[in-house]
């Protein structure tokens, strides 16, 4: 408290909750501040190095293998992508020919950094005791008077190690106190008027030093310490050089061509490092505030004499003032005078699920992940693990304090979805200002795409609060944390599978979609003709092809799904206790009774999921008579037909848990998403099973038989598909469940409240709603409204194809062919790029060999003799060798991005290989017609040389030569 405060009265604190009751979860906040920090300078310095060190002539040849390649960083990601994948081997060569490798030095930086961090933790405390030139408190306690009493209020605190006490006598106007130190060292610097005063004012000085002990019980100091050195290293040794660096990027490096080209990537690269102090220093001032009110509780608990605390505030009129008032609270480290007062009584700050840490924590996630993504991609699995484990853990610690303040305060317990809004709001701005999403773009092309990620994080946030509240109604140990970390440890699995999804592939949704239908079969390796009463549902398919549960291997998290239902089922399972529980003894000492229980078993859900279950067979039995033909063979083996048949119990088993899911959430009051993807899952396992028997025994169902009329087990064929459903059914099932859930919801609430309007007025309920729940419950309809549409969007932009044709193209020629052309400018860069990262050299090395072969050939119509016929014979197979080779090397360059251009440069290749061909066929049959042969072969490759070379001067890729 390094605060004054007035006089103090005899008046003890009153704590009746215990704040202790369940983990704060400041540490998780810490963890992801120290990780967004040394994520960052990993991912910084490199960069700047290189920028430092680089020769700009090698990084210039390097950055035009990626032009040449048909980058254009003028459009998004995937109108490149086709020429870009087209030329994938070549630009792994070309980059490779022009890489630097600095990675040592980056390596030396981030020791003399660490190294740096551990000094000046070290020294922290030194230079604070240097600074206030600071005394020892025996030689200002010159009576004896203090030390007694501060060894009691050690003893009181429950410290095992005994803090320094040392005074300031320079502060001699205030009495204050503050602690800092090193790990196992620790100083409590007491100020000079608060020593002065420690005899007439004596409750306030031990009010005092308790708060200060109460620092050193909660083990505050070194976290915050460690945290201060590794900011302020990294503020000076990192950000810095890596600002001055992208302001010489924005500004002056390289031509304003290339600045002004790739400006918007280099731009959002730069605000991130705003955005990085931005959310280190409020959510570092947050943690602070905090820590002040559990250090003011501790000590109120030990005894603390409540008048230091009446401080009065200052009276603020307006509006503004208020408002302003509000965002300067936000920086400071200290929380108001009125709020510590008031939490002494009602610790409900504590419990509150406040907007902008969870906005901040959402924003640092999606900053860490972009730091993060030079790991390897065998790593992706741990990187979207360890960044749900930390969204989820901070907001679901939030949650499960929240909820149980309500509970043990009568209060109505948090819906969770403001929670979901808040870090999804967060990871959505970090995004959208970053160059995860937007790539080279101001914005991404379809920012929609972000609210899958918004509306994952709602559904989790809703079933963390509705799973805490069955939970601590249930849980009968002594402590709450085993079954707060088996609440936290289903959502963030669950949201770990749809971020490795959307790291994987759903981020590409964000600049629009990438298949077509044909695309789409062309990815499976499938092309065919569509039978036509199948022909639409491959429609359907481009869409779920692209969204979660595409993947069915363990490493994608596909299975996590089943925890959102397979746990909630434990806790109405157990009975609640007849008795107040340990834990709530232990949190509210005054009561007596035990919380109510839960108002519903698992034997409703279960009858739910069965019924849901028996309406999915019945959906598989229709699809499947759908699909039967006359005569199965004759189209079984196409792949439409065989995407088809894998896709429609998919999406039978999707609908069918959409449906029980919203049924259950629309007639159920309490724990509605809980019920409704119990209920869910339930049918989702049913349907499955149903899936696995149908296919095992096809060939004898007579109408429902699809692949084959022989009738036989086939349940080596079945698993394997099952698993892919599977994947599909509590992947992609959960979120659409969980959607159709809040639906369901809404749409029950409507219908009650329609039932009530027809309602005489005497038996309508008297007590009228407040207007704040009215107005939350809109904003809840809204915000799940806009999230819904959002999503409906993003999965309804789809540009389908009805070709019939067969295909045999790969893949990347099949996907969205809607890519606008290059600019002018563009086109002339790019042609630049082809022709300076070795356009030019593949043809001065083809024109070479082309003069060798000339010399070759004359040489042996120059020869005289048997001997020098076959030594010119000798050097023209050499010669040809050389053809073959350095044709094959062009032919493995990069395609012109020009359409124009690559016509003329194949027509380059064609020729050298006719060439190459002639001069092998004048080796092996010498004579005059394989000569002609060679002649003729032989001017038209010299012509289409200097046809390439006209076309790259002519489109400015090159400049003409002077006559």
């Amino acid at each position: 408290m390094a605060d004054s405060a007035p006089e103090a009265g005899e008046r003890p604190a009153s704590v009746p909750l215990d704040e202790r009751v369940l983990a704060a979860g400041t540490t998780l906040r810490f963890i992801l501040l120290l990780l967004l920090l040394a994520a960052a300078g990993a991912s910084m310095v490199p960069g700047t190095v290189w920028h430092l060190l680089a020769s700009s002539e090698t990084a210039d040849k390097a950055a035009a293998c990626w032009l040449a390649a048909g980058l254009d960083p003028g459009v998004s990601m995937n109108e490149s992508y086709v020429q870009h994948t087209q030329n994938a081997s070549a630009l792994k060569e070309c980059t490779a020919r022009y890489s630097q490798d600095f990675s040592g030095v980056p390596l030396g930086v981030g020791t003399v950094a660490i190294a740096t961090v551990v000094a000046v933790y070290w020294l922290l405390p030194v230079w604070r005791t240097r600074r206030s030139k600071v005394t020892p408190l025996d030689a200002m306690d010159v009576h004896g008077g203090l030390r007694p009493l501060l060894d009691e209020l050690v003893s009181i605190a429950g410290l095992t190690r005994q803090p320094r006490f040392v005074v300031d006598p320079g502060a001699a106007s205030t009495a204050g106190a503050v602690a800092f130190g090193r790990w196992r060292g620790h100083t409590v610097c007491l100020d000079g008027g608060l020593v002065a005063t420690s005899d007439t004012q004596r409750d306030r000085f031990r009010a005092v030093v308790l708060h200060e002990l109460a620092h050193l019980r909660n083990g505050d100091i070194g976290v915050t310490y460690v945290t201060i050195a590794l900011w302020r290293v990294f503020f000076v040794l990192v950000l810095l050089p890596w600002a001055a660096v992208g302001l010489d990027i924005l500004f002056f490096a390289g031509t304003p061509d290339a600045r002004s080209q790739f400006a918007p990537f280099n731009t959002h690269d730069r605000v991130l490092g705003g955005l990085i102090v931005l959310a280190v220093y409020l959510t570092r001032a947050g943690i602070l505030r905090n820590r002040e009110i559990y250090a003011d509780l501790m000590a109120a608990r030990w005894g603390a004499s409540r008048k230091p605390w009446e401080v009065p505030a200052p009276q603020r009129s307006g509006v503004w003032s208020r408002l302003f008032a509000g965002f300067v609270e936000l920086w400071r480290t200290h929380p108001s005078w009125a709020l510590r007062r008031t939490s002494l009584t009602d610790p409900k700050a504590l419990f509150a699920l406040e907007r902008l840490p969870l906005f901040l924590t959402g924003l640092a996630a999606d900053i860490l992940v972009w730091h993060l993504g030079s790991l390897p991609y065998g790593l992706l699995p741990a990187k979207a693990v360890l960044v749900a484990g930390l969204v989820v853990g901070i907001g679901g610690v939030a949650l499960w304090r929240a909820v149980l303040y309500a509970l043990l305060t009568g209060r109505p317990a948090p819906s969770g979805w403001p929670v979901g809004l808040w870090l999804g709001f967060g990871i959505a701005v970090g995004e959208l200002t970053g160059p995860r999403a937007a790539g080279n773009q101001w914005l991404p092309a379809h920012p929609e795409a972000l609210l899958i990620l918004v509306a994952a994080l709602v559904l989790v946030m809703t079933w963390t609060a509705q799973n805490a509240e069955w939970w601590l109604r249930s849980w009968r140990g002594r402590s709450l944390g085993p079954a707060m970390l088996a609440g936290l440890a289903a959502p963030s699995l669950a949201l770990a599978s749809v971020l490795y999804w959307w790291y994987v592939q759903g981020e590409v949704l964000t600049h629009g979609w990438p298949f077509t239908t044909a695309g789409l079969l062309g990815s499976y390796g499938l092309p065919g003709l569509p039978p036509a009463h199948i022909g639409p549902l491959l429609e359907v398919v481009a869409v779920v092809g692209v969204l979660p549960g595409t993947d069915a291997s363990a490493e994608s998290l596909w299975w996590a799904g089943v925890l959102l239902w397979a746990l909630p089922l434990l806790a109405p399972a157990i009975r609640a206790p007849a008795r107040r529980p340990k834990w709530l003894a232990g949190a509210l000492p005054e009561t007596v009774a035990p919380l109510a229980p839960n108002p519903s078993g698992p034997g409703r859900l279960l009858a739910a999921g069965l019924a849901g279950g028996l309406v999915c067979w019945a959906g598989l039995a229709m699809a499947r008579a759908h699909m039967h033909t006359p005569d199965p063979a004759a189209v079984r083996m196409t792949g439409p037909f065989q995407l088809a048949h894998l896709m429609w119990p998919v999406l039978v088993i999707c609908g069918a848990m959409a449906l029980t899911a919203a049924v259950v959430a629309a007639v159920t009051d309490s724990a509605w998403l809980l019920a409704g993807l119990v209920a869910a899952g339930i049918t989702a396992l049913l349907g499955a099973g149903g899936t696995y028997l149908l296919m095992s025994t096809d060939g004898c169902l007579g109408p429902l038989n699809t692949m084959t009329n022989t009738c036989r087990w086939w349940p080596d064929v079945a698993w394997p598909l099952v698993r892919i459903e599977l994947a599909y059914a509590l992947a992609l099932g959960t979120l659409v469940a969980g959607l159709s859930a809040f639906a369901g919801r809404g749409a029950g609430l409507l219908w009650r409240r329609r039932g009530r309007i027809g309602q005489h007025p005497a038996a309508r309920p008297t007590a009228e709603r407040p207007l704040g729940r009215v107005r939350q419950r809109g904003a809840r309809v809204a915000a799940v409204a806009v999230v819904a549409v959002g999503v409906g969007t993003t999965v309804l932009t789809v540009q389908t194809s009805r070709s019939t044709t067969r295909s045999a193209k790969p893949p990347e020629s099949m996907l969205d062919q809607s890519t606008r052309a290059p600019s002018a400018s563009m086109a002339r860069i790019q042609g630049q790029a082809w022709s300076a990262a070795g356009g030019l050299d593949h043809i001065n090395a083809l024109s070479a060999a082309a003069r060798e072969y000339t010399t070759a050939f004359e040489a042996v119509a120059r020869s005289t003799s048997d001997a020098e016929f076959a030594t010119a014979m000798g050097k023209l197979n050499t010669t040809c060798a050389e053809l073959v080779r350095v044709t094959k090397r062009a032919g493995a360059y990069f395609t012109v991005p020009n359409p124009a251009g690559q016509q003329v440069w194949s027509g380059v290749l064609t020729r050298y290989r006719q060439l190459a061909t002639a001069c092998r066929n004048l080796t092996t049959h010498p004579g005059s017609a394989t000569t002609r042969a060679a002649t003729a072969a032989h001017q038209d490759a010299a012509g289409s040389a200097d046809a390439m070379i006209h076309w790259l001067a002519k489109s400015g890729a090159i400049r003409r030569k002077s006559p």
